[in-house]
């Protein structure tokens, strides 16, 4: 005898007064919702939840006990476009699978895995990226695409020598695939990810970003020459902008030792103790004295 099918359970919504089937509703972590359905129905809730509004989305997600996170949030918005679904139950569904057990305290109101280069805020707001990053990475890409891009690209400059444009560009071809993988990972699209992961391979052997093709100067950080420790330096820190001179302060205890017995000798005649820069403008004035009497003495033997 076959097993009859349990019936689904039936509720009411609120707001339009319909009996529909429990799926119908969003579940709700809230004790407040004691069949663990939030009580509007999921088709109202579309007429009165604006996505373009974050306040308003976050007020729903409080009622529901669910976490808002913006990194997820973004990726879910960038997922519903798409597939043409709508955003706050692509959101719904990827916190359902993937952060069951969070509630609403657990809650991140920041990108978190993004914090350099650009104000995240700023772009968050205007919904829109500067001309300067567009004409960098080309067009068509997602605004948490071109944030990715810069973070990585920051993150790799300083142990990439791009010493020509090609160099550069062919950085800048390695970042797009290595992201793209990244964020395919992050979304359980493996087909994607296994796809871009060997683009990013490709370009990296081109870019010669691959530790395997990385010869003994590389390793050392290409410090074969002066002139290399030179160039990696100014690239790490700028120019140096201060050259060595003397300073006007003791130098080891010798130069200690003749001030406390200068200051001791001035203490006994009742003088007031020397500075030590007065000790070292008279070594100073000494020196240049004794170059100035070799000088004379050099022409006079001339």
């Amino acid at each position: 005898m076959t097993k009859k099918k349990a019936a689904t359970p039936k509720k009411v919504c609120l707001k339009c007064q319909k009996e529909k089937n429990s799926t119908e509703f969003f579940l709700s972590n809230s004790d407040l919702h004691t069949d663990k359905r939030y009580p509007v129905c999921k088709a109202c809730l579309k007429e009165n939840v604006d996505t373009n509004d974050l306040k308003s989305v976050q007020d729903l997600l409080m009622q529901i006990n669910r976490p808002f996170l913006m990194d997820l949030w973004i990726s879910s918005v960038d997922e519903s476009k798409r597939t043409n679904k709508e955003p706050f139950g692509m959101f719904i569904k990827n916190v359902q699978f993937n952060h069951k057990n969070l509630t609403w305290k657990d809650s991140v109101f920041e990108i978190q895995h993004v914090k350099e280069s650009i104000d995240v805020a700023s772009t968050l707001n205007t919904n829109s990226i500067s001309d300067e990053l567009i004409n960098k990475w080309g067009f068509g890409y997602e605004n948490e695409e071109y944030i990715a891009f810069e973070r990585k690209y920051n993150m790799l400059k300083n142990n990439y020598q791009e010493k020509t444009a090609m160099h550069t560009e062919a950085l800048l071809t390695y970042i797009r695939y290595r992201v793209k993988e990244e964020i395919s990972t992050a979304k359980n699209d493996m087909k994607a990810a296994k796809e871009w992961g060997s683009l990013a391979q490709k370009a990296a052997q081109d870019a010669k970003i691959n530790p395997s093709q990385l010869s003994k100067s590389d390793l050392s950080d290409g410090l074969d020459t002066f002139g290399q420790l030179v160039r990696t330096v100014e690239q790490a820190i700028d120019i140096i902008p201060i050259l060595p001179v003397f300073k006007e302060r003791p130098q080891d205890k010798v130069d200690f030792t003749l001030w406390c017995y200068i200051n001791y000798i001035r203490d006994l005649k009742g003088l007031p103790l020397a500075p030590y820069e007065d000790i070292y403008k008279f070594y100073d004035q000494r020196k240049k004295d004794y170059e100035s009497a070799e000088s004379v003495d050099g022409d006079s033997i001339g």
